[in-house]
């Protein structure tokens, strides 16, 4: 379910969506004044690596859904456009399986961009059973601002980075992906993996 800050995840025992909420984790009052996070002495944490990943892909993520919403998208819609592009013609069920995307999860997305005029789905002509997805013409330039708002902000990620250390990072990251088996593509939160019992 969504919250309409376009993260996705399973609700939590009050009825809130996990990890839907945008605001800070902690108080202003233990920030500096100029913003920054006062460091613990003793503190290893923000040498960990799994704890830079995280900090990093959360506010990632975070500052992608406050730019896509300018454009009147969400990350997960977003994806889906792209997702669709890319497979043009195939049917939403091979398309949510290519991504590991939970099928309800799937529905739910293209019924919202079906709604909103930027994806249709036709009947295939072998089988009038099946639904085939594609991008209207209001899709594609849906798809055309959300591209430009994704390079933007790769470029405000990667802001002190050569471009081969971007490439490093880049081709580390994938390495970590593959050994961890996240599956290439596959977004947690898109796919509904990100939320632990």
């Amino acid at each position: 379910m969504s919250d309409g800050t376009g993260l996705m995840s399973d609700e939590n025992g009050d009825g809130r969506t996990v990890g839907t909420d945008l605001r800070p984790v902690f108080s202003k009052r233990a920030q500096l004044a100029d913003g920054a996070a006062a460091p613990l002495a003793g503190d290893h944490a923000p040498t960990n690596l799994a704890f830079l990943l995280s900090q990093v892909g959360i506010h990632a993520s975070r500052r992608f859904a406050e730019r896509l919403a300018e454009v009147d998208l969400q990350p997960p819609l977003f994806r889906v456009l792209n997702l669709v592009d890319a497979a043009e013609g195939r049917s939403q069920q091979e398309i949510a399986k290519a991504v590991q995307a939970p099928p309800s999860r799937m529905v739910a997305f293209v019924d919202e961009l079906e709604q909103r005029g930027l994806v249709e789905r036709r009947a295939k002509p072998k089988d009038r059973r099946v639904r085939a997805l594609y991008l209207t013409p209001a899709g594609r330039e849906a798809l055309a601002r959300g591209r430009e708002v994704a390079r933007l902000h790769e470029e405000e990620l990667a802001a002190g980075l050569s471009e081969d250390e971007r490439e490093q990072l880049l081709g580390l990251l994938g390495k970590v992906v593959d050994v961890q088996e996240i599956g290439r593509g596959v977004h947690p939160g898109f796919s509904g993996r990100c939320v632990t019992d």
